[in-house]
């Protein structure tokens, strides 16, 4: 059963395959079309680069050692170096070094197509600060020999059409610039239009940027992919090459500004030192040449050997200290334009992890500016970061300084107890001490200061940035947009859906009974059969002998009426339908036919009073007939019944005279006195009445009948009259009611088109 259903469903759908053709090639071909012709090709140009480190602090080899055993982690700051790759700055510089926002095409009949590289013969320099500069608009160029050409657009409605020399400047109510001619390039001039347009370069930014990926391949690595997505793939290449190479340049030139001004102040203070040293080493030359520091007690050395080592701890401390007395000095100078240097990194983590932050900060700023005036909010808000950092780095160092004070003070008195000691050796040696003790100090900054300063001088002497390309930017090789197959699948789906939504919307909409099974769903009443179109057009057939389509229905409907018959002769039949146009005369007068062939004596009623149309098919007069019968009661059945003049066995009874009153009629006593007169003479009585959706006239004639023949018709008979034909055949209004649909496609009909469900 449920194979059958399913068939049953497909069928419905299967005898509309030329829709399903038609909206399947129609779907593909407007695919193939859209990608043709309208769709833009996309291909994604994919590039890796590896980012370098940057460390919480740059300590001593103490801090070196501390991180080894892992309680300071690496800081890795990728996720700036993304930010700085997508930021509008970097992108601008990437655009205005390579001309980006002049876009060359060649024009085709259907879509223009962009070129880029070698395929453009020109190269076009734009004065983008003039006033009159109009974007979006195509200039069209012709090449008139190899050192002129002609440029041709349309502005404010007006033509304009002028000729230049390459390398001239060129001033046009929409714009000006410089048309210079490429050496090297692959453009054939094939009679197409070639034409360049201006974009503005904010938008081309957006666009590139929208298009534009960056992120981190791993969370475990600094390796970060750039993908971008480009309707030309040289193009795409050249923007994210360009936008690597931009990105280290700006790197190592900032970090080549970080090595001058480290070196400046170095040397500044180099000087400072050099010059405290000289005077030191001058009073120690003095010293010894008045005095003999030779004799010297055991225990004063030991005691000596004692305080220096509290005192080179102490000189220690004071190193730092002084260092953060020059970090606290360059702070309080005003310079925050410029990166504190990293020479002056002192051992506390904290405070060099605010360092590196606030030149990270001002570096953020300095990009920027490029793009973005002071009064941005961006830089606002930076400016308010560099104010709150600097404010905190003074307040770290001086908290710092404070501890390194503390820690000295603490150092020096110890080494008072052995300084205490050392008060009873000569003047000479304490002198002595101090003075040495002093150039220590002295020469201990000294070395510290000279080797940062040889640190920054090789870093500035190797400018090559720590950023690696891993790999080259390159285009895939098939395109990401349009996806093809996607593409065509939807619009496969898309063909089978249309007609198929189609088709459902019209059965779900459909309230008139179109095949045999919606009948047999609807009602319980015995299915007679269905009567197929006639192919010729014959409405009526004509000869009793016939072997056409026609004549064969009607032959198996009389055989299944003798199979649905529920009497012993089935002698009277009632023809009726529900509403006018179902057939039922056609019926009704194809069966008498076929039963006159088949050599029974049959005669045929026009009981359709108000719109009689059978006698008019067989070209008969409807008088006089059945009305004349009742009324005039003189009238014997012989009087009324015609004989056709070429069939055999067929006779008719007209509707007769027209009256007003036929409800009247149809009640009268006179029919049943003509049914049993009938009856006696003729095997077959047939009774064409008016359909009972309209007329109850049938209803009346059941008394004298022996079963109905109730017609419905295809894409005519509605859903809901089929509550009347089951009333009819629950309550037996009308005897034996058999129920018969005409009108279906001969295809769908069993042999000529007589399909019995008996």
């Amino acid at each position: 059963m449920e194979q059958t259903n399913i068939n049953k469903l497909l069928s419905k759908y299967f005898k509309h395959w030329p829709l399903f053709a038609i909206g399947t090639v129609t779907c593909l071909a407007a695919v193939f079309l859209y990608i043709r012709y309208w769709a833009d090709t996309e291909y994604e140009v994919v590039s890796t680069i590896l980012v370098k480190n940057k460390d919480i602090g740059q300590g001593t080899a103490k801090a070196e050692s501390i991180k080894d055993l892992g309680l300071i982690k690496n800081y890795t700051d990728v996720e700036d170096e993304i930010g700085i790759l997508r930021s509008t700055g970097l992108m601008e510089k990437v655009i205005a070094d390579r001309s980006l926002n002049i876009n060359y095409f060649i024009e085709g009949k259907v879509r223009d197509v962009e070129v880029y590289g070698k395929s453009v013969p020109i190269e076009i320099l734009v004065d983008e600060t003039a006033t009159d500069l109009i974007y979006n608009l195509p200039i069209h160029i012709k090449f008139l020999n190899d050192t002129e050409f002609e440029l041709e657009t349309t502005v404010n409605d007006q033509s304009y059409k002028t000729q230049h020399t390459f390398g001239d400047l060129v001033t046009a109510p929409f714009g000006t610039f410089t048309v210079t001619a490429k050496e090297n390039h692959e453009y054939i001039d094939n009679g197409k239009p070639l034409y360049f347009v201006i974009r503005d370069t904010d938008i081309i930014i957006d666009a590139f940027l929208k298009n534009l990926n960056v992120e981190q391949i791993n969370k475990a690595s600094n390796l970060l992919g750039i993908r971008f997505v480009s309707g030309n793939k040289e193009k795409g290449e050249a923007v994210v090459a360009g936008l690597i190479e931009t990105y280290v340049d700006e790197m190592i030139k900032y970090e080549n500004e970080l090595a001058e001004n480290t070196i400046k102040m170095i040397d500044n203070r180099l000087k400072l030192l050099s010059g405290e040293i000289e005077g030191v080493e001058k009073t120690v030359e003095e010293f010894k040449t008045k005095n003999d520091p030779s004799s010297v007690a055991n225990n004063t050395q030991i005691y000596i050997a004692q305080a220096n080592d509290y005192k080179k701890l102490i000189t220690d401390y004071q190193t730092e200290i002084n260092v953060i007395n020059a970090i606290e000095t360059y702070l309080l100078q005003g310079n925050s334009d410029v990166p504190i240097p990293a020479a002056l990194s002192a051992n506390d983590p904290s405070l060099t992890s605010m360092i590196e932050q606030y030149n990270a900060t001002l570096l953020e700023k300095g990009q920027m500016s490029q793009s973005a005036s002071s009064a941005n909010p961006i830089i606002v808000n930076l400016d308010r970061t560099l104010n709150d950092l600097g404010k905190a780095i003074l307040e770290n160092a001086r908290s710092a300084k404070n501890r390194l004070m503390i820690a000295q003070r603490n150092l020096q008195s110890n080494a008072n107890k052995y300084q205490a000691q050392i008060a009873k050796i000569p003047s000479m040696e304490r002198q002595l001490v101090d003075i040495s003790r002093d150039k220590s100090t002295k020469e201990s900054l000294y070395l510290y200061l000279l080797q940062k300063r040889e640190e920054e001088v090789l870093s500035l002497a190797a400018p090559v940035s720590s950023t690696r390309i891993v790999s080259l930017p390159r285009a895939n090789r098939y395109p990401v947009s349009p996806n093809k197959t996607a593409l065509y699948l939807g619009g496969l789906l898309l063909g089978l859906f249309l007609p198929f939504s189609t088709v459902y919307a019209k059965e779900l909409l459909n309230n008139k009974i179109t095949s045999i099974e919606d009948l047999s769903n609807l009602i319980s009443a015995p299915i007679l059969g269905e009567i197929a179109k006639s192919k010729d057009g014959e409405l009526i057939s004509t000869e009793g002998n016939s072997r056409t389509p026609a004549a064969e229905l009607f032959r198996l409907l009389c055989f299944n009426l003798e199979y649905l018959k529920k009497t012993d002769t089935n002698q009277t039949l009632l023809v009726t339908s529900t509403i006018q146009g179902e057939g039922k005369t056609y019926i009704a007068s194809n069966l008498a036919i076929t039963m006159a062939s088949n050599g029974e004596k049959v005669v045929v009623l026009s009981f359709d009073l108000r719109m009689p149309r059978l006698m008019k098919s067989f070209d008969l007069s409807d008088t006089p007939g059945l009305t004349d019968f009742i009324i005039q009661k003189d009238l014997h059945s012989s009087d009324i019944i015609q004989k056709h003049p070429s069939i055999d066995n067929l006779y008719l009874i007209g509707s007769g005279m027209e009256i007003n009153q036929v409800g009247r009629l149809m009640l009268s006593e006179r029919i049943e006195v003509l049914m049993d007169s009938l009856k006696k003479d003729y095997d077959r009585i047939i009774i064409d009445t008016p359909p009972i959706g309209l007329i109850s006239d049938a209803f009346a004639l059941n008394a004298y009948i022996d079963g109905t023949i109730y017609v419905t018709r295809k894409n005519l008979t509605k859903n809901e009259h089929s509550k009347t034909i089951e009333s009819i055949h629950k309550n037996g209004k009308l005897r034996n009611t058999m129920v018969l649909l005409n009108d279906t496609e001969a295809a769908q009909s069993y042999g000529y088109g007589v399909k019995t469900t008996i």
